[in-house]
């Protein structure tokens, strides 16, 4: 079953979205403003959203931001009263997918489901022809029948909350929900309460009592991404769920017993840093029951140009336009690049060159690519994981001239992720 979320804060309007949107195999629910669509969101596993432009509070460009954070393989789509090229700029420079003027006629939400919801993606939607990531979908396959906890590893960008969804799409809890937290994604303060849930009166804003994100996931999945930056003592509270299989809301006495199953992911070593007490080592084999290890996009090279092909017919479908050709010059500069921030930069990529594109053909040009200079595989030989990422970072740092957000991007990494590498570094003595 496929579900989409309309926000608007218009009652009429959204109403009739959700109306025009319903058809067989389609579950559509509505919501009034951003703070509401984040709670749905948190909730279910949302194959896209539309949401207007313009709201009190949290808007829609905010919106964006924080599903790109929270679930980024779900579709994000723009609606403004008043179409500008400078409002879908920024909202294409945001994350999102299409931006559309209102009224948006039905046809064009027809299309927009066929080329965003309905259309089937191999592998349980990740594309791929390389050898060593189609033997990794296999195992995924063989234990998403299974109720094993699943730790995945790879490099931001590398798709593993793809992977942890077909994994839940090819398991017998498809029907419940899949639910997405990024534990670098939110202030420490709140990682325990978004986890667990709390009771009202349990601290000064907590006004209602509310689900955490696990009893949320009841049934279903809880993907939990990058936990090695979760606080050590959300560690040892989650240490204590996958033990017993309860919950205890902050602010209660009691405890409720839970039915989930367990993905985590990270782009760092747990075991290093259960060496530096960073990861509780209790934990790290609890979740370490099964790893997949995904490989980064520069050691796919095959996959470039087919993800390429898949991200422009996607891209020209929601915009509703011809897909323009890929030159040789940009296949060739797209073959060159090193790939950073992996899968998530070269859709990004794909996205800007469809826009740009107005001839019918992709150049190098519409690419935007920024040079990045790959070390040597000789000088790359015998250095930890963490060692090349200190250079990736520093390096992307001076570059942007210190500007964190924009060095996070161009790495393909939150920028919470980020704040707490360089506190690492300046902690070990580096002056960053």
């Amino acid at each position: 079953m496929t579900r989409v979320l309309v926000v608007d804060d218009e009652p009429l309007y959204r109403q009739g979205l959700v109306e025009a949107l319903r058809r067989p195999g389609i579950v559509v629910d509505a919501a009034a403003d951003g703070q509401e669509a984040l709670r749905l969101l948190r909730r279910g596993d949302y194959r896209l959203v539309i949401s207007d432009l313009s709201m009190p509070g949290l808007d829609g460009l905010a919106l964006v931001r924080a599903i790109r954070r929270e679930a980024p393989a779900t579709r994000v789509v723009l609606l403004s009263g008043v179409g500008t090229i400078p409002a879908a700029v920024a909202a294409v420079r945001e994350g999102a997918d299409d931006f559309l003027e209102k009224p948006v006629p039905r046809a064009r939400l027809a299309a927009l489901l066929e080329a965003l919801v309905d259309a089937p993606a191999p592998d349980g939607g990740v594309v791929t022809r390389d050898p060593a990531m189609r033997a990794l979908l296999e195992r995924a396959r063989r234990a998403a029948a299974t109720e094993a906890t699943l730790l995945l590893q790879g490099e931001s960008g590398t798709g593993k909350e793809l992977v942890a969804r077909a994994v839940h799409a090819w398991s017998a809890r498809a029907h419940a929900p899949f639910v997405a937290l990024n534990c670098a994604a939110m202030p420490e303060t709140l990682v325990e309460a978004e986890l667990f849930g709390h009771e009202r009166g349990a601290f000064t804003d907590a006004r209602v009592a509310r689900p955490g994100v696990i009893e949320q996931a009841q049934g279903g999945t809880l993907f939990l991404d990058e936990i090695g930056e979760m606080p050590l003592p959300a560690q040892a509270k989650l240490l204590r769920v996958l033990q017993d299989r309860c919950v205890r809301r902050l602010g209660s006495s009691t405890s409720r017993a839970v039915d989930v199953r367990f993905i985590a992911a990270t782009n760092r070593s747990l075991r290093e840093l259960v060496r530096e007490r960073r990861f509780r080592e209790d934990l790290f084999y609890r979740l370490d029951v099964l790893t997949l290890e995904l490989p980064p996009l520069r050691a796919r090279p095959d996959d470039i140009p087919l993800l390429a092909e898949h991200f422009i017919q996607r891209f020209a479908a929601a915009y509703g336009r011809p897909a323009p050709a890929l030159s040789p010059a940009a296949r060739a500069r797209l073959l060159a690049h090193p790939w950073p921030g992996n899968v998530r930069e070269l859709e990004n990529t794909v996205h800007r060159a469809v826009i740009e594109a107005r001839d019918g053909v992709i150049e190098p040009a519409h690419l935007a690519l920024e040079e990045v200079t790959a070390a040597p595989a000789t000088e790359l030989a015998g250095r930890t994981w963490e060692a090349v990422e200190k250079e990736l970072i520093l390096s992307t740092l001076a570059r942007v001239g210190g500007n964190r957000r924009r060095a996070a991007q161009l790495i393909g990494m939150a920028e919470r992720t980020l704040r707490n590498r360089l506190r690492e570094y300046r902690q070990a003595g580096l002056q960053v």
